[in-house]
C-alpha cells in the first residue's frame, strides 16, 4: 500500500464507525463490524480511481457497506440451526422433541381420519338435518371429540333408542347404496 493510500485510510477511520452504526441491529458485534469495515476501507483505498469523478468518502462508504453485507451473507449461510430429536424443549421439564412430534403412523392415521370424515360429510348431505346433526356429534365432525349414543341423545334432547334407530337406519341406507 502506498503512502497516499495509507493517508486515505487514516483520514477516513471515522467513516468506518459511521457506516458500522447502520448494522448494529444485525446482531454482529461492534468489534466485528469495525474490523470488517476496516477491510472495506483498505479495499477502497487500493481500488479507488480519482479519474472516475467520485469522492473517496462516497466510494469508501459503499466498499465498507459491501464488506459488511458480505459478512452478513456468510453468517446467514452458515447459521443453519441443527436440531436433534433428543434435544430438550426449553421451559418443558425433561420433555424432548421426539416426545411431541407425531410419528409416521400417527400422521397416516390422521390423514385417513380426515379422508373418512370428508367422505362421511359428503354422504350425510343427503340425509335430513336431524340425522346430519346426530352423525356429526356421533363421529366428532363438529370439531368436538366423538360422542357415544347416550351423550348425543342428551345433547339432542331425545332418547338413546331414537339415536340408535337413526344411526342403524342410516347405515342400512348407505349399505343399500353401496351394494
Amino acid at each position: 500500500m502506498t503512502k497516499e493510500q495509507e493517508a486515505l485510510c487514516l483520514n477516513n477511520m471515522r467513516l468506518v464507525s459511521h457506516c458500522a452504526k447502520k448494522f448494529i441491529p444485525s446482531g454482529i458485534s461492534w468489534d466485528d463490524l469495525i474490523s470488517c469495515g476496516n477491510v472495506g476501507l483498505v479495499s477502497a483505498a487500493v481500488t479507488f480511481r480519482p479519474e472516475k469523478n467520485t469522492s473517496f468518502s462516497t466510494y469508501a462508504g459503499r466498499c465498507i457497506d459491501n464488506e459488511v453485507y458480505k459478512l452478513l451473507r456468510q453468517r446467514k449461510k452458515h447459521s443453519k440451526v441443527v436440531l436433534s430429536l433428543d434435544d430438550e424443549i426449553a421451559g418443558a421439564d425433561g420433555l424432548r422433541l421426539h416426545d411431541v412430534l407425531p410419528d409416521e403412523n400417527d400422521m397416516a392415521e390422521a390423514a385417513e381420519r380426515r379422508l373418512l370424515a370428508a367422505n362421511a360429510i359428503a354422504r350425510l348431505q343427503r340425509f335430513p338435518e336431524r340425522n346430519r346433526k346426530v352423525w356429526s356429534l356421533y363421529l366428532g365432525l363438529t370439531g368436538e371429540p366423538p360422542m357415544n349414543q347416550k351423550q348425543v341423545a342428551k345433547r339432542m334432547g331425545c332418547s338413546r333408542s331414537l339415536i340408535s334407530r337413526i344411526l342403524k337406519n342410516d347405515i342400512n341406507k348407505m349399505k343399500g347404496e353401496v351394494s
